[in-house]
């Protein structure tokens, strides 16, 4: 079988739609699906390369040409695919590729990593989406709460495909030399570390985890937090940890490779995810993985998979002073830590990418 895989971002982009284009394509090369990755923003080299030295995975970068779409089409239509799949609804290349492939009487598949917003303008704002999503052959939704807000969207729930994310357990594991990062990161023994890998868009919450870092070092003054992660935000958090007066508590990572990001979880005391809501959730896991306490938002597709008190603790979103008492239950109950540890990790060993891999090739077979 010969798949091409669509979207805008791929690594070293940052961010969850590039995650899922190169885990996804990685491991259904290794069940033998040749796949060819269709990319603007983020391949490491012009034309087509192989990547991570696997058999039948190349990804062709086309940010360099004015004339990205078309050529898109004629690639598709002069290269024999078996499917072609939109790695994100969101991407006006993967919404491209999907009318191309209709165009040629090819199967399509859209991946939804979105959920539906509370906001009465949310419906309008996404209807030129549903109609694409309502044209694909299938639509992969990455949780339940995905799937609602396609079924919103007017997608009918037998052509929505509910296939979870992965975790790379192979990179995310318990076990981890983490006290090297700590001692680099100037972290002395006894201090506590709150950390995230986050992207650094506002959505993500990452000035709602300040100021409740804030209000927990009235009480716990040694502690230190980490953000790992970009995004247009950056300068925006750098000048607000400067008039906090937190330079020397709080440190900015910038983006960081997966095995830097699973160093930097083992390494930390909590990890958390200061989303308001999370489609699917997928760093509480890949710290859940590494054996972290993790601390998340009540809301959203982490709802699936996360049990308070069992994996992890909720805050409510939004909420600084909900989350500063998460964070301040952690840091001071061993034995609560020791729990979500122990939950966390028999958590993680249900998702794998190639569990995931499996699952989007039988629906590739089924469509085919």
């Amino acid at each position: 079988m010969r798949v091409a895989l669509v979207g805008d971002e791929y690594p070293p982009v940052t961010g969850g739609a590039a995650t899922y284009a190169a885990e996804l394509g990685s491991a259904l090369s290794r069940l033998g699906v040749e796949v060819v990755v269709f990319t603007r923003e983020g391949a490491e080299a012009r034309g087509e390369v192989e990547v991570r030295g696997l058999r039948g995975l190349s990804v062709k970068n086309r940010s360099v040409s004015p004339f990205i779409f078309s050529e898109l089409r004629r690639q598709l239509r002069s290269e024999d695919f078996s499917v072609v799949h939109g790695t994100d609804m969101y991407s006006p290349l993967a919404l491209a590729a999907s009318r191309f492939a209709r165009g040629r009487g090819l199967p399509s598949v859209l991946t939804c990593h979105s959920f539906l917003h509370p906001f009465g303008l949310w419906r309008a704002v996404h209807l030129p989406l549903a109609f694409f999503l309502r044209r694909a052959s299938r639509v992969v939704a990455v949780s339940r709460a995905s799937e609602d807000f396609c079924a919103f969207l007017g997608v009918p729930r037998e052509r929505i495909e509910v296939i979870p994310n992965g975790v790379d357990l192979s990179t995310f594991r318990r076990g981890l030399d983490a006290e090297g990062l700590r001692r680099r990161m100037g972290v002395g023994d006894g201090e506590p570390l709150v950390a995230t890998a986050i992207r650094l868009v506002k959505r993500k919450g990452p000035y709602l985890l300040l100021r409740a870092f804030q209000e927990v070092r009235r009480e716990v003054p040694g502690a230190r937090l980490v953000m790992a992660g970009e995004g247009p935000e950056e300068e925006g958090i750098r000048r607000e940890v400067e008039r906090e007066g937190l330079g020397e508590r709080v440190e900015l990572l910038g983006r960081l490779p997966h095995p830097e990001v699973a160093r930097l979880m083992a390494g930390a005391d909590v990890f958390v995810l200061p989303s308001s809501v999370e489609a699917f959730g997928l760093a509480a896991i890949e710290a859940m993985a590494v054996g972290t306490p993790v601390i998340c938002p009540r809301a959203g597709g982490i709802l699936e998979f996360a049990r308070e008190g069992y994996n992890c603790l909720f805050f409510e979103p939004g909420d600084p002073s909900s989350l500063k008492e998460a964070l301040l239950r952690l840091l001071s109950d061993g034995g609560l830590v020791r729990t979500l540890r122990r939950g966390g990790l028999r958590t993680a060993r249900r998702f794998s990418w190639e569990r995931t891999a499996r699952l989007t090739l039988r629906l590739y077979e089924e469509i085919a």
